[in-house]
C-alpha cells in the first residue's frame, strides 16, 4: 500500500482488510444491499411510514412513540413488536432513508463519460437528491444538527456501501483523473471533504438563504442557476483546461 493510501483506523475509513476486499472486486452493487421496505399496506409499513413523516418533521427527540402510533392508526405495543424500541425504528429509517441516497448519489451512472466528469458530479447529485426528496432533507437536518449519532450507528454495518464506498468511490476517481492530467493535484481527503461538504451544505442552508435572500431552491429557475453556477466554479477550480 503507498503512503498516500494508508488512511488512519477510524470507524468512518477502510481498514486495510477493506481496501483489499474492494479493490480484488468483492464488493456489490450498492442498489442491492437497501432494505426492503415494509409493505405500506400492513401495520409495520404503517408504522415505518409515519414513523419517516414525524421523523422528518420534528426530529428523534421530540416524536414520541405515541405519536407515531396514532399516526399509523395502530396500537403502541405494535410499534415494539415489529421495531422493538423507538432507537431502532428511527435507526431504521436512518439506514433505508441513507443507502437509497447513498445509492443515487454513488450508484452506477451509465451517463457518466469521464472519473472528472464523476468528480464534479457528486455533490451537484448530493444537492439534487436533497432537492427532490425534502423529507430526507428534513431527516438529515435534524439528524446532524443531533450529532448525527444515530445515524454512524444505522450505516456502521453496511460496509462498502457506507462511508467505505463513498470515500473508495471518489478516491478511486479522483486519482485516476488526477494521473490522466484531467483534474488538478490536490490533498486527496480535503477535496473529497470539499465536495461533499458543498452540496450538502446548499440544501442544509437553504432555509437560511430562502429567508436572508427570498429565493427558493423550489424554484426551479433558481435551482437550475445553483446547478449551473456550481458546475462552473468546480469545474475552474478542479479541472485542468477544461473548456466551459
Amino acid at each position: 500500500m503507498t503512503p498516500e493510501m494508508r488512511r488512519p483506523v477510524l470507524e468512518k475509513f477502510p481498514t486495510e482488510a477493506d481496501l483489499i476486499a474492494y479493490n480484488n472486486g468483492t464488493k456489490s452493487k450498492i442498489e442491492d444491499r437497501i432494505p426492503d421496505l415494509p409493505d405500506p399496506d400492513t401495520p409495520k409499513g404503517k408504522i415505518f411510514d409515519a414513523a419517516t413523516k414525524l421523523f422528518s418533521e420534528n426530529g428523534f427527540k421530540d416524536t414520541t412513540t405515541r405519536a407515531i402510533a396514532d399516526l399509523a392508526g395502530v396500537k403502541q405495543v405494535m410499534l415494539h413488536y415489529y421495531f422493538g424500541s423507538k432507537v431502532d425504528l428511527y435507526e431504521a429509517v436512518l439506514k433505508f432513508e441513507g443507502m437509497t441516497m447513498l445509492a443515487v448519489i454513488f450508484g452506477d451512472n451509465p451517463t457518466q463519460s469521464s472519473q472528472e466528469d464523476l468528480l464534479i458530479d457528486i455533490p451537484i447529485r448530493l444537492m439534487t437528491v436533497l432537492h427532490d426528496n425534502p423529507q430526507w432533507a428534513s431527516l438529515l437536518r435534524h439528524e446532524i444538527a443531533d450529532g448525527a449519532a444515530h445515524l454512524r450507528v444505522a450505516l456502521r454495518n453496511v460496509s462498502e456501501h457506507g462511508p467505505l464506498g463513498a470515500y473508495m468511490h471518489f478516491h478511486d476517481a479522483y486519482e485516476i483523473a488526477v494521473k490522466s492530467g484531467k483534474a488538478v493535484k490536490l490533498p486527496t481527503e480535503a477535496v473529497r471533504e470539499c465536495l461533499l461538504a458543498i452540496g450538502y451544505s446548499a440544501i442544509y442552508l437553504a432555509p437560511l438563504i430562502a429567508m436572508i435572500n427570498e429565493r427558493d431552491f423550489q424554484d426551479e429557475t433558481v435551482w437550475e442557476e445553483w446547478k449551473l453556477t456550481l458546475s462552473t466554479i468546480l469545474k475552474r477550480g478542479l479541472l485542468v483546461n477544461n473548456p466551459i
